[in-house]
């Protein structure tokens, strides 16, 4: 079982600084409704939990969670899968914890046991949004755009941690393809945005999604593949 979680900064080799012991998250603002627009990077607003995620030394030594005051017990089974998928070390992600079924389906009961202390409900997954830091190098102040690129270029998709699938410019899109599986809303990132704590504004916003009759189960393979499921196979 891991640790107990220190707050302590935490050592990177090859690098003159130390991840932070904590980075208060940005939170996005409401948006209206679904639109498209080329300054913006679009994705699913996952039915999970925001999670940080602190990879060091090749283990995941950190893991914050809103509402978890150990969030890398309750996820214990992610300290393999998550630093064998990455490309570098000191490194500081933001992302979504949720709970998959036996056939890889999202449950939100599921997670709500796991919260509650039932390490037995489901599998966990982790699905990574942004890179805050890697190789030990404080990476906020870069706009989201090469978060992403880096981002992608370093976390390989397993089976569990994945990067999440987004979408340029489509939001319009990417809404319509998502109703159907019953999620709420969808994110959009301002590409040129800095990550900041506190309210995001603009560069950061949640958009409902109107709501149609649910004719899918959402699944995390499918929702990745998105919108395309068709041309995927």
């Amino acid at each position: 079982m891991p640790g107990e979680q220190l707050d302590l900064p935490i050592s990177t080799s090859g690098a003159g600084e130390r991840l932070p012991a904590r980075v208060s998250p940005m939170q996005p603002s409401e948006g209206v409704a679904p639109f498209d627009d080329p300054r913006y990077l679009f994705e699913a607003w996952w039915p999970g939990i925001r999670a940080q995620a602190w990879v060091e030394g090749g283990q995941l030594i950190r893991l914050r969670a809103e509402g978890l005051a150990d969030a890398l017990v309750a996820f214990g089974e992610l300290t393999d899968e998550l630093p064998e998928q990455l490309l570098d070390d000191g490194v500081l992600l933001d992302g979504w914890l949720l709970a998959l079924d036996e056939g890889g389906w999202l449950d939100t009961e599921l997670l709500r046991r796991r919260m509650g202390g039932d390490r037995s409900a489901g599998r966990p997954a982790y699905v990574a949004s942004d890179m805050l830091w890697t190789n030990g190098e404080d990476w906020q102040r870069r706009p989201f755009s090469a978060r992403r690129e880096r981002l992608a270029a370093t976390l390989r998709d397993g089976d569990r941690c994945v990067v999440s699938h987004a979408l340029l410019g489509e939001g319009t899109l990417l809404a319509e393809a998502l109703a159907r599986f019953g999620l709420g809303a969808i994110s959009a990132r301002r590409l040129d945005a800095r990550y900041r704590s506190g309210s995001a504004g603009e560069a950061w916003l949640r958009v409902p999604v109107a709501p149609v009759a649910q004719t899918e189960r959402p699944r995390l393979a499918l929702i990745q593949r998105l919108p395309f499921l068709d041309e995927a196979g």
